[in-house]
């Protein structure tokens, strides 16, 4: 009787742990935003950034953060992707906040709260810890603010900086180019970036905008990285890069603004390359494989050689192929994919060799060395390959005269002698009588159809031009009147919300040549889409119109932490303007 207590106490313990277990694993995978930051230790000079993911929803709210205790929030971004599988649309929002530590110790971040269809989540908490630094703000994740003495009565200001100024040969480095705003509203800016000359830059620049506050002032910041990598070595210079700010009350005209030029020191690489260097700078690891190890004299092999790791993946030269007795070779394509994580370019370069045997039996696919230097180890190191065993057997529908594989000859046999005579030509080639293409009625009748179709062309252009020029002025009394709503909204503090949806409202019923009042935010968005909006701007304006009306209607707020509502809607209304233009 006591044994079989025992065994049922044991297999309701059991059950109720498969439960408990099942139950955890469930909420886990339902569990639709995580909280994460970029490194667990940072010191008081550096920014940290918080990162906020949201995955299966398509219609989001901003996240709400906690009230931080020894940090202060000085810039935000968002990025999004969406994907439509057989009709079905998923998301992924990632919210990046970047925060300033005040003073060293623990720096707790409780735990973010986002409410989804009327259900709350809340991330785990994030305990970072914070060292004294060295007073000088900065570090590799934030570019430094200008000085307050630099942007007294400043507007504008345009900053760059690299993150590695004394990089060596072909190591890759970030330029930076921080353009600061401080206006209350305006036009749309055009970043043009320097010649890099003495680099390589084979991707264009990231961009992302956050605010911060300097100077006494709020700038919102533009800010956008390109990566290069030298290639000469000694004192190279980046010229200034470009910020090009719309003037006027249409922006006819634009006015520059500069950076100052970042020079650069290229340190040469160390002597003692060995023999397989062929100028590879970066971490890398190879490998190789063939289709197949069993094939006939007559089959050739594909030989595939795989590069994978950091680097200029790009222009990363071939191995030093070695000498593969039995083989003809024959180079095959060259391909490349790279990526970009964590601001490092990575990826993998794959070389093919076709591999033609010219004997039977074993043979042998010798191992493939690569060199390169080591910039973690600041060393020359060398990586190879396996060997590889290839067996090739004798084709019997080939002649073995020489080779194995060798082809017979073939036998060309007569299959008649009806063969005709080529007729022989005139003795002379003069017209009987006058040509045709002699005569003036001839080319008028040719000519009729084009005249009548460049007639025909000229109508209708003149019949359209009317209606475009009226397109075009009213796309730019559209934006300059949104714009002229935001400015005015600002300035009499009037509700953001309500100013936000009436001007988002106004200038998308004139783009988009239809009202919009009376649709929902989805139908809204589906519009812009079928007008060649990407998804990700769409799904933002349908976002922002959704907070328009939780903020008028609902208990909803904007902190400290999220960008303001009419600022919001001003950037989201220019880059509506750079797409519709395209």
């Amino acid at each position: 009787m006591l044994k079989g207590t025992i065994k049922k106490t044991a297999l309701a313990a059991i059950l109720i742990l498969a439960l408990a277990i099942n139950v955890g694993v469930s909420h886990a995978q339902s569990m639709p935003v995580t909280a994460r930051v970029d490194r667990a230790t940072i010191s008081t000079d550096e920014i940290l950034t918080l990162t906020v993911t949201i995955i299966g929803e398509t219609n989001v709210p901003l996240p709400v953060l906690p009230d931080l205790e020894g940090a202060q929030i000085v810039g935000r971004s968002t990025r999004s992707q969406i994907t439509i599988t057989n009709g079905k649309a998923s998301a992924e929002f990632n919210f990046d906040f970047r925060l300033q530590p005040l003073r060293e110790g623990p720096l707790k971040i409780e735990p973010v709260s986002v409410t989804i269809n009327g259900v709350e989540y809340r991330t785990d908490p994030i305990v970072v810890t914070v060292v004294q630094g060295t007073g000088q703000a900065g570090g590799a994740s934030a570019p430094q603010a200008p000085s307050a003495t630099s942007l007294v009565g400043q507007d504008y200001f345009l900053q760059a900086e690299v993150d590695n100024d004394t990089p060596y040969l072909g190591e890759q480095i970030t330029y930076t180019a921080s353009f600061f705003d401080a206006r209350s509203f305006g036009g749309r800016q055009r970043y043009r970036p320097p010649g890099f000359t003495g680099f390589w830059n084979s991707q264009e620049g990231e961009r992302r905008t956050y605010n911060t506050l300097t100077a006494g002032r709020r700038y919102s910041v533009t800010e956008t990285t390109s990566i290069l990598f030298p290639t000469v070595a000694g004192d190279v210079e980046i010229g200034p890069a470009v910020m090009e700010i719309p003037s006027g009350f249409f922006g006819g005209s634009r006015n520059p603004h500069a950076s100052q030029p970042v020079p650069v020191t290229v340190k040469p690489l160390p002597s003692g390359a060995p023999p397989a260097f062929t100028g590879a700078v970066g971490s890398y690891q190879i490998s190789a494989s063939v289709d197949t190890t069993d094939i006939s004299s007559t089959e050739p092999v594909t030989l595939t050689i795989n590069l994978t790791g950091r680097g200029n993946l790009e222009a990363l030269p071939e191995p030093a192929w070695p000498d593969m007795p039995g083989w003809r070779i024959f180079d095959n394509q060259t391909n490349t994919d790279t990526f970009n994580v964590g601001g490092a370019l990575g990826g993998s370069r794959t070389y093919q060799r076709v591999l033609i045997p010219e004997t039977t039996g074993f043979l042998n696919v010798p191992a493939v060395e690569y060199a390169y230097f080591d910039l973690t180890e600041e060393r020359y190191l060398t990586i190879a390959t396996q060997p590889i065993a290839v067996t090739v057997s004798l084709d019997t529908t080939a002649a073995a005269i020489d080779f194995p594989n060798a082809l017979s000859a073939l036998a060309i046999d007569q299959a008649g002698s009806d063969i005709r005579h080529i007729k022989p030509s005139p003795s002379s080639l003069a017209f009987k009588s006058e040509p045709l293409t002699s005569r003036r009625l001839y080319w008028v009748l040719w000519a009729l159809p084009a005249v009548l179709l460049i007639a025909s062309i000229g109508w209708r252009f003149r019949e359209r031009l009317g209606p475009v020029r009226g397109e075009v002025d009213q796309a730019v009394i559209a934006r300059e009147t949104a714009l002229t709503t935001l400015h005015n909204a600002q300035q009499s503090g009037s509700n953001p919300f309500a100013a936000s949806e009436e001007t988002l409202v106004g200038y998308l019923s004139t783009r988009l040549d239809r009202p919009v009042s009376g649709l929902t935010h989805q139908e809204i968005s589906s519009l812009l889409v079928q007008a060649n909006i990407s998804a990700n701007l769409a799904q933002e304006i349908e976002i922002l119109l959704d907070l328009n009306q939780d903020g008028q209607y609902g208990p909803a707020q904007l902190g400290d932490s999220v960008e303001p509502v009419l600022d919001q809607t001003e950037r989201l209304i220019d880059e509506l303007e750079w797409e519709f233009e395209q």
